[in-house]
């Protein structure tokens, strides 16, 4: 039994299995405070470390700004718009005026042109039913109306009657004054009969029966034939040439074909006499009985397969009387 006494002093060791020391556990307790601590460690470390809420002052250790430096302005001087609101009401006045200018010159045309009408068809005789164009120029009538008188006038008839002469018409002058009662610069017709309407004239172009007529430049061209003795005839072939003499178309023989021989007029008078005389007879129209006193015929000519007759009328007055009377032909 003694033997095992002594084995019971390790039990006896108790010491070493001390439970304060062996209850590590509750020792430990402190230890799990350590983040409490830690904690508060934490609270003393720079600001920096820890993220700040935005709604919370910058730190003071954050740089400060710099000063802003402001520099004022000083204030716009406003501009004056009344100049440039001045300036566009003239500009549309200025384009207000010219289009006004343009529509009244486009009248003063339209009347110019119905006023010249009017009187040509009442000076010339001409049927209003007869188609007249009226050309007044490209100027401004405006500008021309200033001055008192239009610079040029040219008016074309298709048809005018002349006494026995039909044809077509064209005047032209220079110089027409807007007022009725002045008198014009310069008026010239020019009536051409054309070769149907000439021939309506065989008995006023020779003194024998014509069998035919022909315009062929310069010369009317007519034929005819004369009884010799009553036992044979002689073809006769006429050159005539007209003329304007005192307000008449005279047309005068200036040669003479008999059979396939020419003759000059003056060949014709020495050779055969009494013949020749009879065929060289003139023969004359009246024109001016038809026409305005204020306008005569100056001259005649054969101008391709016309008659053309020229007509003088300067210094005529469109509103006066010499317009409305008729002239008359010298002896």
């Amino acid at each position: 039994m003694s033997s095992t006494e002594p084995e019971k002093k390790p039990a006896a060791k108790k010491p070493a299995a001390k439970k304060p020391a062996a209850t590590k556990p509750a020792s430990k307790k402190p230890a799990a405070k350590k983040p409490a601590a830690a904690t508060k460690a934490a609270a003393v470390e720079p600001a920096e470390t820890q993220p700040l809420p935005e709604t919370q002052p910058l730190p003071e250790t954050q740089p400060q700004p710099e000063p802003v430096v402001v520099v004022e302005q000083p204030p716009k001087k406003k501009r004056r718009r009344w100049p440039w609101i001045l300036g566009g009401v003239l500009v549309v006045l200025v384009i207000l005026g010219v289009i006004a200018w343009f529509v009244a010159d486009a009248w003063a045309k339209d009347y110019a042109r119905d006023y010249i009408k009017q009187r040509i068809v009442a000076v010339l005789s001409i049927d209003p039913s007869t188609p007249v164009t009226v050309d007044i120029g490209d100027g401004s009538v405006l500008l021309q109306a200033i001055a008192g008188r239009l610079d040029r006038v040219d008016v074309t008839a298709g048809a005018v009657t002349f006494g026995e002469l039909t044809g077509a018409a064209t005047v032209h002058a220079e110089g027409v004054p807007l007022d009725e009662n002045a008198a014009t610069e310069t008026l010239r017709v020019t009536f051409s009969v054309a070769e149907p309407d000439v021939v309506a004239l065989a008995g006023n172009l020779s003194g024998l029966e014509l069998d035919s007529i022909a315009l062929e430049e310069p010369e009317i061209v007519a034929t005819t034939s004369i009884d010799v003795f009553g036992l044979f005839t002689i073809p006769v072939g006429m050159g005539l040439t007209p003329s304007a003499v005192d307000g008449q178309i005279v047309f005068t023989p200036t040669s003479i074909q008999l059979g396939d021989e020419n003759f000059t007029a003056e060949e014709v008078r020495q050779q055969f006499g009494a013949l020749g005389e009879q065929l060289l007879q003139q023969q004359s129209l009246c024109v001016n009985e038809k026409l305005p006193v204020a306008l005569t015929v100056i001259d005649a000519d054969v101008v391709k397969k016309d008659l053309v007759l020229a007509i003088d009328g300067d210094g005529v007055v469109l509103g006066g009387s010499d317009l409305s009377t008729f002239g008359t032909c010298g002896g």
